[in-house]
């Protein structure tokens, strides 16, 4: 892991989410600026290079379904009392976000309709598999989504 660990551009990390439920597995794509704490720490858990990952873990809510602003969450989401984290602004379609619980676990925040609220800290964009995480937002239990592989690519 350290030897792919210094291969990565220093500004950014290209990572991915595989998503599976109900017999399916699709790959989400997602450039992580590197320029935050937040954004190392989402790497960190797509990688789990520090014992934690989102590996294994669910999609835990939809907010916003149906509606502008949806957005999905799901990650290592162990801090127990549901809070959501606003902060000014709003982000586009696509965009990631990130709450850092502590330092080995949080909880990621996908925008997948229109102009949402910002919440938690901006770390990047999903690149390409945004209609993945779509699809999934429509379930009746979002909770059926697993993350089934996570980690980083090395783009030469």
């Amino acid at each position: 892991m350290s030897e792919m660990v210094k291969r990565l551009k220093p500004n950014y990390t290209w990572t991915f989410l595989d998503m599976a439920w109900s017999g399916r597995r699709e790959r989400v794509y997602i450039k992580v600026n590197t320029n935050t704490t937040e954004a190392r720490q989402f790497v960190d858990l797509c990688t789990g290079q520090r014992g934690s990952s989102f590996l294994n873990t669910q999609l835990t809510r939809v907010w916003n379904k149906g509606k502008e602003g949806e957005c999905v969450f799901g990650g290592n989401y162990d801090s127990g009392d549901n809070r959501m984290l606003s902060s000014d602004g709003y982000c586009g379609k696509g965009r990631v976000m990130f709450m850092s619980h502590t330092d080995k676990s949080g909880e990621f925040i996908i925008s997948t309709h229109g102009q949402c609220q910002k919440i938690g800290i901006d770390v990047g964009r999903v690149w390409n598999g945004l209609e993945v995480l779509e699809e999934a937002a429509q379930l009746s239990d979002i909770t059926q989504v697993t993350v089934v592989d996570c980690g980083v690519m090395v783009v030469a």
